[in-house]
């Protein structure tokens, strides 16, 4: 029989976003290696900031059904089910059960044990809302496993608690994000960046530094991409996709990849930019850390610096050997990242739960 595995996530996203990918990722991965998949998704979680109230959520999620959001690709196995909020009666029995974010992973905590072995599956230093003691809490559950995507995320749990937090980093797909494009092929005047209106991404300090670079180098070009709208007042040498389709193809047409983040538990897109063959520009925090290493595979700058990010920019476009050297360094690093090695780790950390029952 196969072993069923319960996600729980905090909400159903109509955009893409990390985390959520994250899991996803590892839904579709366990359900192709033959565990039982089922997704849950509640209409309430406590401490989610909602812009409905709960019945329209509610009434929502009965129009909708799963018809709509279909920005992730689920194979035909994985069952999803919209829940009113997270409790024993609305969730089946299963081996184990897997939540991220601090509140989802609180109210996992309380399941009855016949939901499964517990897993808390932290994705970031999640301290930007209040309730910070609440967030230390959620590291240390009685009979909750702690996994951290990221080895400064380890370090910051582990002090908040007496248990180890066992580490398996983020992945890529590599088979889809890959050199198409010979980084010395590129024009080194070409930048791509992703753009948010969330104030952590840092999208503002980017934009600044672009427009530095764009007075001493006119041809300067740049693909911005994100899930929100355009921004209002981009100049024409910025073209700007909302969710993109040929991501692949965009990072391939650029020489180099920005990333403005004020804080990170382990960035995707600057991962995915490095697979692509892109040189990499990010600020210097623990996040980008992970992967990046300042003058050998990447530039690292200062966080809320746009003048320090416009002078690496020029660095690189102004020598193109530097340029291509860190492209091919990073894109060489970044290979120990790829799904199969997270699947590897995750299943032999599931058996072993199983095992230990």
């Amino acid at each position: 029989m196969a072993v069923k595995i319960n996600f729980i996530l905090p909400f159903k996203p109509r955009r893409p976003a990390g985390g959520f990918r994250i899991m996803y990722e590892y839904a579709n991965r366990l359900a192709l290696n033959g565990y039982d998949v089922h997704l849950y998704f509640p209409v309430k979680t406590p401490y989610m900031k909602y812009r409905l109230p709960y019945f329209t959520r509610k009434f929502l999620t009965k129009v909708e059904g799963f018809r709509t959001d279909k920005w992730f690709d689920f194979i035909q196995s994985v069952k999803m089910t919209y829940i009113p909020e997270v409790k024993d009666k609305y969730i089946r029995d299963a081996d184990l059960v897997i939540a991220t974010w601090w509140a989802t992973a609180l109210e996992m905590g309380k399941l009855s044990a016949s939901k499964g072995r517990k897993i808390n599956l932290i994705q970031g230093y999640e301290n930007w809302e209040s309730h910070q003691d609440l967030l230390f809490s959620s590291y240390n559950m009685p009979r909750v496993t702690n996994i951290v995507v990221s080895s400064y995320l380890k370090t910051i749990v582990e002090s908040h608690t007496t248990k180890p937090a066992i580490l398996i980093q983020n992945s890529i797909d590599s088979h889809k994000y890959h050199i198409l494009t010979e980084p010395e092929k590129r024009n080194p005047a070409t930048i791509a960046m992703t753009y948010s209106i969330q104030e952590i991404k840092g999208s503002a300090y980017g934009l600044e530094a672009l427009r530095m670079v764009k007075e001493r180098v006119p041809e300067l070009r740049v693909e911005m991409f994100g899930v929100c709208p355009e921004p209002f007042g981009l100049p024409d040498w910025i073209r700007f996709y909302r969710n993109p389709k040929d991501i692949v193809e965009l990072y391939n047409r650029n020489a180099i990849f920005i990333s403005n983040s004020l804080t990170e538990g382990f960035p995707l897109t600057p991962a995915e930019a490095l697979f692509c063959g892109c040189a990499l520009i990010c600020t210097d925090i623990a996040g980008h850390r992970e992967f990046a290493i300042n003058g050998e595979n990447a530039l690292l700058v200062e966080t809320k610096n746009p003048e320090q990010m416009a002078d690496r920019i020029l660095n690189l476009i102004r020598n193109n050997e530097k340029r291509i050297r860190l492209a091919l360094n990073g894109n060489n690093y970044i290979q120990r990242f790829k799904w199969e090695n997270a699947m590897e780790r995750m299943e032999y950390t599931l058996n072993n739960l199983l095992k230990n029952e």
